[in-house]
């Protein structure tokens, strides 16, 4: 063999691996699915203690079919903001638990996306909940250092 013939062979053989590597990085992105709004959110700060399917683990309580999930959007916006703890019954159950605030790391379109998809995995609620409306209960309560308690929660709302 002589040198261009070796050299047209190693074009081919780069063109042919060029275009191969493209076919194969296309069809990796294409199977890739998209993640519903709110749900990475979810698994990096609630599933942990409330699992995937809202139902709880230990002593969390359940967000499916809960009225503090459903229930007005102020007090759901103010748990994720700072927290609640205290004595708190769902589903005739009572539960006693803390749960952390995500307002110092989450910005309040992140903490609305998250907000949404809870309320409309677990409520049914398909009412998205507005990053101006968590900006509105976080200038609100800007000063609060401290978790929500539950009779807190129950008489603002």
């Amino acid at each position: 063999m002589d040198g261009k013939t070796i050299s047209d062979r190693r074009l081919h053989l780069l063109v042919l691996l060029t275009l191969l590597a493209g076919c194969s990085t296309h069809l990796r992105q294409a199977r890739v699915p998209t993640a519903e709004p709110g749900s990475v959110q979810f698994q990096s700060y609630c599933a942990a203690c409330h699992q995937y399917d809202g139902e709880r683990m230990g002593d969390a309580p359940p967000l499916a079919g809960s009225p503090w999930v459903s229930g007005p959007e102020d007090r759901l916006i103010k748990i994720v903001l700072h927290g609640v703890h205290g004595p708190m019954q769902v589903d005739g159950k009572m539960y006693d638990q803390e749960m952390p605030g995500f307002g110092k790391i989450l910005p309040d379109a992140e903490a609305a996306t998250l907000l949404s998809f809870i309320r409309r995995r677990f409520a049914g609620s398909s009412d998205p909940i507005a990053p101006a409306a968590v900006g509105r209960v976080r200038a609100a309560n800007q000063s609060r250092t401290s978790y929500w308690t539950v009779e807190e929660l129950q008489k603002s709302n």
